[in-house]
């Protein structure tokens, strides 16, 4: 056999794998884990173009690419069942918070996005009052006015999520000052500036008084000051 036919046998070999290959689609789908973020949502983002349910093109783009990004999904796993079946495993970001509108409740996640739109009242739900949120659709960005004061109260209400501290109330101030509640106890934390020191500050000072009522005041609180220098009025 010549080098020639040997070589366009082999070009037939190659193509015939492709061809072969390329017509291996996903037809069997399954999304496990979601609660928010319905179905139609996660298949629209993950299945972008229509080369996308094609089983090796999936599988490179999920081993080498970066993950697309999904609104209220902290991540997605996909698991291969076989060359036509797989499931997509959900883990969504928890709600946050939440703000009042109208006679519905506006949750919301920890990059601000609108997960929710209910008359239901969720428990360990941190309230947020003295802003009003100029969108209320589901999956979209939440809108205010003022941007820092935004990411403030994400902050804030990210900080408490992550450190199990059970602030039940965000209040924002005609000022933009914020207060925030736990319990019996108020805490203000002033303007946005330093907020970081303020809420660590928080958090090493409320184990020591979380036994009491009264008013703790972090609007001053610097990086080098002892948690003894706070002032905590009981009432």
């Amino acid at each position: 056999m010549t080098k020639i036919i040997k070589f366009f046998l082999s070009i037939i070999i190659v193509v015939f794998i492709v061809v072969v290959i390329s017509n291996v689609k996903i037809n069997n789908i399954d999304i496990v884990g979601n609660e928010k973020v319905d179905d139609v949502q996660i298949a629209t983002h993950i299945f972008e173009s229509s080369y996308d349910n094609v089983s090796i093109v999936l599988f490179l783009k999920d081993k080498f690419l970066e993950k697309k990004k999904i609104p209220l999904v902290s991540k997605y796993e996909i698991e291969w069942k076989t060359l036509f079946s797989i499931v997509i495993n959900i883990t969504e970001n928890p709600i946050i918070g939440f703000v009042r509108r109208d006679i519905k409740n506006v949750y919301f996640d920890k990059n601000g996005n609108i997960c929710e739109v209910s008359n239901e009242r969720k428990k360990g739900v941190t309230e947020v009052i003295g802003v009003s949120f100029k969108n209320s659709e589901v999956y979209d960005k939440i809108e205010l006015n003022n941007e820092k004061l935004l990411n403030a109260i994400l902050n804030i209400s990210n900080f408490c999520k992550e450190n199990n501290l059970p602030v039940d109330l965000i209040e924002i101030k005609q000022d933009d000052s914020i207060n925030v509640y736990l319990g019996n106890i108020e805490v203000n934390l002033g303007n946005i500036y330093n907020m970081e020191i303020k809420l660590m500050r928080l958090n090493d000072i409320y184990p020591k008084i979380t036994e009491y009522s009264g008013t703790l005041d972090l609007k001053e609180a610097k990086d080098n000051m002892l948690d003894e220098q706070y002032i905590f009025k009981k009432k």
